[in-house]
């Protein structure tokens, strides 16, 4: 008899234990899917934010052609800034915004799409200066050069030093030259000869110095005149023309007469005042890139788009979208 209570009891404990499994199971697998239905609930909303920011950039740029020339006592009423940032964008300035909106916000920013050199329209001896100024070793060039030639020129008779289809190059990778312009900065690493190192650079090492990404010079927008009022420092000393005194008298003249960033005056308004090449350089742009990052509890979410400026109903014409990633140029 005590035998049969025995087995009994180890039975029901052994029911129970696998009940407690079972139930506990259960519950991890609730708490696992509420965490994720709660993950995508702030994820959503943190996108819904960013998209509310690249409607708040239209806004700027509908309204940008009507600008008016603010005055001092007109920043009062100005709220978030919001004609300040229209009138920026009228004069090829970038602007920046972050808005509140209950327990989220967006920050977004508008910058022009032709602050860099066009990889389209560089000429073999613009591309010699900018490699050159990157610290890439010069038995590189040729090969580079030709080969990217190669890449965008139609055709099949390929350069002293390119490449076309019939490369093995590319024979082993499963894809064909394009004999067309470039879409992306980041098409170069298709290319032969090209790679992450030449785009966003590498520390030196035991065999090599180190080489300064060229991603940030570049672009594909643009009819290849540079925005002097948001050209950064070394995408202006890749004109082989510029010098320190060029540069710093450009930088000042972008602060207005006040000598103050972010004031009401910014802004070059004659590329004569600098001494600037038209045939180089312009101050406002066609193209217009909005980042927009919405942030919701902790979550972020980005959009990155180009609109072709237009006095009304600008219109995108790229779109790009997901976490916020790292500035790959970051040394």
């Amino acid at each position: 008899m005590k035998a049969k209570e025995g087995a009994a009891l180890l039975v029901a404990l052994w029911v129970l234990i696998i009940l407690s499994l079972i139930v506990g199971s259960f519950a991890f697998e609730v708490q696992l899917e509420s965490m994720l239905v709660s993950y995508k609930r702030k994820k959503f909303r943190a996108e819904m934010m960013a998209l509310s920011g690249i409607e708040y950039a239209r806004a700027i740029l509908d309204k940008q052609a009507q600008a008016k020339e603010l005055e001092i006592e007109d920043m009062e009423e100005d709220e978030n800034g919001f004609m300040q940032a229209a009138l920026y964008i009228k004069r090829g300035l970038s602007t920046s915004s972050t808005i509140e909106l209950g327990d989220g916000s967006f920050t977004v920013t508008l910058e022009s799409a032709e602050a860099g050199r066009n990889v389209n329209l560089l000429t073999r001896d613009e591309w010699i200066n900018i490699l050159e100024m990157a610290n890439v070793p010069s038995t590189e060039w040729d090969t580079m050069i030709d080969c990217l030639e190669d890449w965008i020129d139609e055709g099949d008779l390929h350069g002293l030093n390119g490449a076309e289809s019939d490369d093995p190059f590319y024979k082993e990778r499963g894809y064909p030259v394009k004999n067309g312009p470039l879409d992306s900065v980041e098409e170069l690493l298709l290319i032969k000869g090209w790679g992450p190192d030449i785009l966003y650079g590498k520390d030196a090492d035991e065999d090599s110095d180190a080489i300064f990404g060229i991603a940030n010079l570049l672009t594909v927008w643009g009819d290849g005149k540079v925005n002097l009022n948001t050209a950064s420092t070394d995408v202006l000393l890749s004109y082989s023309e510029y010098e320190d005194w060029e540069l710093e008298s450009v930088l000042e003249a972008r602060n207005g007469l006040d000598g103050e960033a972010g004031t009401l005056d910014d802004g070059i308004k004659n590329l004569a005042d600098v001494g600037a090449d038209p045939n180089k350089f312009k101050l406002q742009s066609d193209f217009v890139k909005v980042t927009s990052t919405g942030e919701m509890f902790g979550n972020q979410y980005q959009i990155e788009c180009i609109f072709l400026l237009k006095e009304k109903d600008s219109v995108i014409v790229y779109w790009k979208e997901g976490p916020p990633k790292k500035d790959a140029n970051a040394r």
